[in-house]
């Protein structure tokens, strides 16, 4: 039987969890833009630090789902689960292997100016256009089987402090995702997911009777989406649309 103590001690575990995968999440997609040291054969050091980013984000969402508290008697929402994380985690593989393989194989195009050749067009449609795609679907599909396992997690009445170190993780994820969406182009449907999701959360709360503010699974989330909603917005507003980063120039 679980005391009020475990239900604590395993809540601060899980909010520290949470923290690191928002904290990886945001450090492996963001600076490998910025790490464009050549090492060999337009090999560059983001490259290096990209190839770590699928073995991290998983074993770190695997530990995030052994902290849940998931009820043994319900293996159906158990399997259902394991299976959205599962088609989540695929997919996100399969779109950041074509990315970075197709990225690599650009930057030997744009040396010899091949910019309307159709191997460049096949190369610009697996990295640029099909690979950030499934990317993003993938990561979406992780959140949401996270926020399945957070529905069935304990509430921490005194969640207090550690609600500080969820806000900051939901401003890491958040902003990552949109800065995902827009560089990406994926903003047709990450976008709107943006607003869907956290409306699902809340109105499941109401429904249910979940205090959204008590469980920092579906907390992180709400404020996550929201405030990626919110950039965009700012973004669409300032920009007049969603231009690419690097189209501007800022990466």
């Amino acid at each position: 039987m679980k005391t009020a103590g475990d239900s604590t001690m395993q809540t601060k575990r899980l909010t520290v969890w949470l923290f690191i995968y928002t904290l990886c999440f945001a450090g492996f997609h963001i600076l490998p833009a910025f790490l464009s040291y050549n090492i060999q054969n337009k090999f560059v050091v983001g490259d290096a630090l990209d190839l770590f980013t699928p073995f991290v984000l998983l074993l770190v969402i695997y530990k995030l789902y052994t902290l849940f508290s998931v009820s043994r008697n319900d293996t159906h929402m158990s399997f259902h689960i394991i299976m959205i994380l599962f088609i989540g985690g695929i997919t996100f593989v399969e779109g950041h292997g074509m990315h970075i393989a197709a990225n690599a194989i650009a930057r030997h195009l744009h040396t010899f100016a091949m910019y309307n050749t159709p191997l460049f067009a096949l190369t610009y449609f697996f990295g640029e256009t099909l690979g950030h795609i499934l990317w993003d679907c993938g990561l979406v599909l992780i959140s949401i089987g996270l926020i399945f396992t957070g529905i069935n997690s304990s509430e921490d009445e005194a969640l207090g402090r550690k609600s500080l170190l969820v806000m900051i993780a939901s401003l890491l994820y958040g902003f990552t995702y949109f800065v995902n969406g827009v560089e990406g182009q994926t903003v047709l449907f990450t976008l709107p997911l943006a607003f869907i999701i956290p409306i699902a959360i809340l109105s499941y709360g109401k429904v249910k009777k979940v205090k959204i503010v008590r469980n920092p699974v579906l907390l992180l989330f709400t404020c996550a989406y929201l405030v990626a909603l919110l950039l965009f917005l700012i973004w669409w507003i300032w920009q007049k649309g969603f231009p690419e980063f690097s189209k501007l120039g800022w990466i």
